[in-house]
């Protein structure tokens, strides 16, 4: 089964796309500018084929589903502060086991770990104090058994594992130079694959393994997507 993939990009357009086990991309369904609200920022998958969207001006957001036809829906949407549950400014998302998902605001005291079960009305589970991550991370991608890939500045990175009690525990450290400095998107596929997305529409698929170990598996070259994606998410949440 191939895994699905949405893009979004400006004006509110978008694709649905696949990716094999052999690492073949397809587009599935083209969703034409105006089939999304144009001010989401951060999109990333739940559980029961759902699909969280957020917009960091606002704090506003929206859980919708995709059905087996790739159709989209919006399920319930949510105001921003004060009526709703996420404050503006978080500028990563990822999505962990039993629907966790961590809320990043980089610098400042606003990160949180949330849970959204299946009922859509977000809990806050952990605040997080300042310090408690690096300040400059661009990509957060959650990657199988609940481990972590934090991408920042220069190409560095770290390989972290979150806890039952929502705590990060570092496992590799990545320095400056182990990735492409450039890259604008990041998401974890299925069998501990990952998928990079960066400037010129160029990418790549790589491989972690159980020691943490990242290999560029397919190369692709520039244009081989659209230049003006936003987010790019994998519609399952990590196993």
């Amino acid at each position: 089964m191939s895994d699905r993939i949405l893009y979004y990009g400006a004006s509110g357009r978008g694709c649905i796309g696949t990716i094999d086990a052999q690492n073949g991309l397809q587009d599935v369904k083209v969703l034409p500018e105006g089939s999304f609200a144009a001010d989401w920022t951060l999109i990333t998958p739940l559980s029961g084929n759902r699909i969280l969207y957020y917009a960091a001006d606002s704090g506003r957001s929206c859980i919708g589903s995709i059905g087996a036809d790739n159709t989209l829906s919006d399920v319930v949407a949510y105001p921003g502060p004060p009526e709703g549950h996420f404050v503006p400014g978080y500028t990563e998302v990822a999505t962990f086991s039993g629907d966790r998902v961590l809320f990043y605001a980089g610098a400042n005291d606003k990160s949180w770990m949330f849970n959204i079960p299946d009922h859509n009305v977000p809990q806050g589970l952990t605040h997080y104090e300042p310090g408690a991550f690096a300040p400059d991370w661009r990509q957060i991608a959650g990657l199988s058994d609940d481990r972590v890939l934090f991408y920042g500045a220069g190409g560095r990175g770290c390989i972290a594992r979150v806890l039952p009690n929502n705590t990060f525990a570092d496992e590799t450290v990545l320095p400056e130079g182990s990735f492409a400095p450039d890259w604008r998107q990041i998401t974890g596929l299925s069998g501990d694959r990952i998928l990079y997305y960066g400037d010129s529409g160029r990418g790549c698929i790589g491989s972690i393994d159980s020691n943490n170990v990242l290999k560029d598996v397919d190369v692709l070259s520039e244009g081989s997507f659209a230049a003006d994606w936003q987010q790019i998410t994998f519609l399952r949440p990590p196993e």
